[in-house]
């Protein structure tokens, strides 16, 4: 049998010895929880929630998810930055009351962290932001982010 070395075995045997982030091994994990209470008159179709801003090097880890209470028929949001927004979960109906798990970068080894601190800025990856779709939100929805961060604060 053939044994084959992953990224963090690979960098250990390398010579030099390559370092690694800590965002991948060594690094503390963060807690980051956003709630949104949606307003009166509701959030239309292509409204922007910001949840907050991670820190430089910080990089979303599995167990993260959207929870929200019951909504409209056919409304959805994702979870991203203002780079990719559909970085961390693609639309995701919030139509009726669910755990959303925000792992989809996970999937393909993309492995994103945040690169860019600019707030306002169009290359901004530490916004966390979620883009409402398919049919807007009702007055009272609650949507919390609960995010876990592999970084140093």
């Amino acid at each position: 049998m053939a044994t084959v070395l992953a990224s963090l075995a690979a960098a250990r045997v390398a010579f030099p010895q390559t370092l690694v982030k800590p965002n991948l091994q060594g690094a503390d994990i963060q807690v980051f929880v956003s709630t949104y209470t949606v307003p009166t008159g509701g959030l239309a179709i292509a409204d922007v929630i910001s949840w907050g801003y991670l820190p430089l090097g910080a990089r979303l880890m599995p167990g993260s998810a959207i929870f929200c209470a019951a909504g409209t028929a056919s409304s959805t949001i994702n979870l991203g930055d203002p780079v990719a927004p559909a970085r961390y979960m693609a639309a995701a109906s919030v139509a009726t009351a669910a755990k959303l798990p925000a792992e989809a970068q996970f999937t393909n080894g993309a492995l994103a962290e945040v690169t860019v601190v600019k707030p306002g800025d169009a290359t901004d990856t530490s916004e966390l932001r979620s883009v409402v779709a398919g049919a807007g939100l009702p007055a009272g929805q609650v949507i919390t982010l609960v995010a876990l961060y592999a970084g140093q604060n």
